[in-house]
This record gives C-alpha cells, structure tokens and sequence, in this order.
C-alpha cells in the first residue's frame, strides 16, 4: 500500500511517524491532502495518484472533495493523470454531494482556461448542473 510519508525516516530521535492518506480519521487524510496539494512534486504527484484516485470514490463527502481539488496539483506537475483519472472526474459533476460537484467544476473550469476546447464535451453536464442546482 502506498503511504504519504513524512521526513522523519532520516535518522535522528522518534522513528519515522508516518501518514498514510487513507488511513487515521477524516480530517487527518484531509490535512494530509491539501498538504500534498501545497508540496507536490513530479514523483509525490505520480506515487500517491492510486491513493488519490481511489479516495474519489470515499464514503465521505469531505475526503471526496478534497481529493478532487488535489487533482489540479496533481495535473500541473504529472500531466499524463489528467487522461488516467478523466472518466471519474467527470463522475463527480454528479455526486450526490454538492460541495463535490463544486470541487469538480472548479477543477474542469481551471483546466479549461488553458485549452477550452477539450472539455466541451462537458458542457451537457455543467448546464445540466446550472438548470438543476
């Protein structure tokens, strides 16, 4: 299982504490989370995006929310995640969670301000989510 490690590894007094995304209470993983989003690097972005991915699908909105938003970060420094986690990105404009939808347009409008004509197929979801919200 991949874990979100923190530095303490290297030596030194307290024996390594580590994080793991999916494991502790919510708020913890969500701490966890927007960390990553703040620190991402090419090689945390590519390693944890199983983590992140499958965090998508949590019982708990919160943790949904904050993995979608991640994904930007993610997207800027590991490209390729875009095409590898699309499909349920695009699930999440239906989520039953409104805060999760949000996430999820907020995501899809960011990335349509640098190309907008790959995410006009989107268009029937975000109108459907304006008429019926």
């Amino acid at each position: 299982k991949k874990r979100f490690k923190n530095s303490s590894s290297g030596g030194g007094s307290g024996g390594g504490n580590n994080i793991a995304l999916q494991e502790g209470g919510m708020y913890e993983s969500g701490c966890a989370i927007n960390c990553l989003a703040n620190i991402c690097t090419p090689y945390l972005a590519e390693t944890l995006l199983e983590d992140i991915y499958s965090m998508m699908n949590s019982s708990k909105p919160y943790l949904r929310k904050k993995s979608v938003l991640v994904l930007y970060s993610v997207f800027r420094k590991f490209p390729r995640a875009l095409r590898l986690t699309f499909d349920r990105l695009k699930d999440k404009l239906k989520d039953e969670d409104a805060g999760v939808q949000n996430a999820a347009v907020n995501v899809i409008c960011e990335l349509a301000r640098k190309n907008p004509s790959n995410y006009l197929s989107l268009l029937p979801h975000l109108f459907d989510l304006l008429q019926n919200s």
